[in-house]
């Protein structure tokens, strides 16, 4: 059937799916970053991850299409530069691991990084201090290399240009540049691999389009009325414990 879903999704699963969906972009709206982050580790219950990323990576398209459009003009372009070449790199590595990783390893990888990032969310602000621009070699190698494998490199991106760009608004617009431009590698890459090409792929994906608009929609209303410190605590949180869900998933204390 060219309309069947994917892996026979149950109702519950495909709810749960629109959810973390929706939310995902929310987040993405409203910082700039977000998006792979929330959606993959909670996708990653019900789908497969070879499956989930470049589900991901198609809405993200859609949501990067709607973020640069808005807000090219407040990208910090040399701090972008500078991330770009070491993230393409790191891509192109995390490309060819996506498909030949072992799914428990894969599993037990992602939740460990999702439980640090959480854990490093919850420790607290953090006085604002720049830090030298060579550290955009290894933010941009590891943030490409967890970009292709998981979808989840914004947050690496985030952690060193929160540390170069001190203005919200340009952080936003250049941490969803980075996000943009890691999106259209992967998709590229993707290409090369039969990724794109499994039973469900493309039916899920226009089911998905719209949370994503409505998700974004929404959180780039709340960019100037909510504060962000709250709305990263709130989510990290539910990354904490979803990460903790995943490796139990993965070693087999969850049936």
């Amino acid at each position: 059937m060219p309309f069947a879903l994917p892996y026979d999704l149950s109702w519950l699963s495909l709810f749960l799916i629109v959810v973390a969906v929706t939310l995902a972009y929310l987040s993405f709206g409203a910082t700039g970053f977000g998006s792979s982050i929330i959606a993959v580790p909670v996708l990653a219950h019900v789908l497969p991850l070879t499956f989930v990323v470049p589900l991901i990576t198609a809405t993200d398209g859609g949501a990067v299409t709607l973020s640069t459009i808005r807000q090219w003009r407040q990208v910090d372009w040399p701090e972008f530069r500078r991330i770009f070449i070491p993230a393409s790199i790191g891509i192109a590595l995390g490309s060819t691991l996506l498909v030949n990783l072992p799914r428990n390893i894969a599993l037990i990888a992602l939740g460990a990084f999702v439980i640090l990032f959480a854990l490093y969310t919850l420790s607290g602000a953090r006085q604002w201090q720049a830090i030298d621009t060579k550290w955009a070699i290894p933010a941009g190698l590891f943030g490409g290399v967890f970009s292709a494998l998981f979808g989840t490199g914004g947050p690496i991106y985030m952690s060193y240009l929160s540390s170069r760009i001190d203005d919200k608004t340009a952080l936003r617009a250049t941490s969803a540049m980075c996000v943009a431009s890691a999106v259209v590698l992967r998709a590229v890459l993707f290409a090369f691999t039969p990724l794109w090409f499994q039973p469900g792929m493309w039916t899920l994906i226009m089911l998905l389009l719209p949370c994503m608009v409505i998700g974004y929609t929404i959180g780039n209303h709340l960019h100037l009325r909510l504060s962000v410190a709250t709305l990263r605590g709130g989510i990290a949180w539910l990354l904490l414990a979803n990460g903790v869900l995943l490796i139990l998933r993965a070693t087999g204390a969850m049936s």
